[in-house]
Formats: C-alpha cells, sequence, structure tokens
C-alpha cells in the first residue's frame, strides 16, 4: 500500500531531511535553498538558508559569525544526510537562490560559500539564481531528486 506523500515546510535558517516519500517546500525571498539527492539510496534534503532580514528587507550583515553559523549549518544538513543513508559520492546538489535588486553582494558571498562548499564533490553543483521581487516558491520531491520553482509571475516549472 502507498503512503500518502508528505508536504514539510522548511523555514529559514533550517534544513530537513527525509528517506521517506515527502515533498520538501520552502518560500525563497533574499534566500537560497540547497536540494541535495543521492540518486543511489533515494534519500533527500532541504536546507533553506536567507541573505536578506526580513523586517526592513536590507542585507543581513554577512559577517565571520554569519559565515561560520551558515557553515555550521551545511555540516549538520550533511552529517544527518549522511545518518539517514546518503552517500556523499552520488549526491547530485542543486542550489536555487532568489535575491531582490539591490541585494547581489551579500547573496554573491553567502551563494560563493556554499558553491565551495559542496565543490568537493565528484558531481558539478547545478546553480539556479533569480532575481525576482516576489517570492519564490520551492517543492523538492526528496525520493526522486525533482524540483519545482515558482514565483507570482511564473507558471510552475520543473527545474
Amino acid at each position: 500500500m502507498n503512503k500518502p506523500v508528505v508536504e514539510v515546510t522548511v523555514q529559514s535558517d533550517a534544513f530537513h531531511v527525509s528517506a521517506d516519500a515527502s515533498v520538501l517546500a520552502c518560500e525563497l525571498h533574499g534566500a537560497l535553498a540547497v536540494c541535495l539527492y543521492d540518486d543511489t539510496q533515494g534519500v533527500g534534503g532541504l536546507l533553506h538558508l536567507k541573505y536578506v532580514a526580513r523586517s526592513d528587507g536590507k542585507a543581513l550583515d554577512v559577517t565571520d559569525n554569519t559565515l561560520s553559523s551558515d557553515l555550521l549549518l551545511m555540516d549538520r544538513f550533511c552529517k544527518e544526510l549522511r545518518a539517514v543513508g546518503a552517500r556523499k559520492q552520488s549526491w547530485r546538489v542543486t542550489i536555487l537562490a532568489n535575491t531582490p535588486a539591490g541585494l547581489q553582494n551579500a547573496a554573491a558571498t553567502v551563494l560563493d560559500l556554499v558553491k565551495a562548499y559542496f565543490a568537493d564533490s565528484r558531481l558539478p553543483v547545478e546553480c539556479k539564481e533569480y532575481e525576482r521581487a516576489t517570492t519564490m516558491s520551492i517543492r523538492f520531491d526528496s525520493r526522486e531528486g525533482r524540483i519545482w520553482a515558482k514565483s507570482n509571475q511564473d507558471t510552475p516549472a520543473v527545474a
């Protein structure tokens, strides 16, 4: 009997890992999502990092402390993926970033950090950057690695 697919919302500066049939979702606005999928084990996870303050829409101060916190969160994310069976040599990494106009510098710093972190994987990191004033919805099928991205201006598209 098939289990129903559960949708899990991943808040900013958090992650979720799943070995079950689930869709991981987040809303990007001045933030990025790392969708990581092991195509040999059917295990995936979504990490949601922000680089824009929520209240006033200005860029966060990208300090050493901020970047260190991001690194620690990425380490925890990867450790949890390995704990549920993901094998690093089989990881498929996709980074989706939504940057409002005028905040490219803060975005570039965080994106460069994330790209460098995953650059040691044997497979290339795919990165899709969007400049949108609207929020983007990301949906990630953790068992099959499919990604859907849409904004208020778009119709749904498979990434």
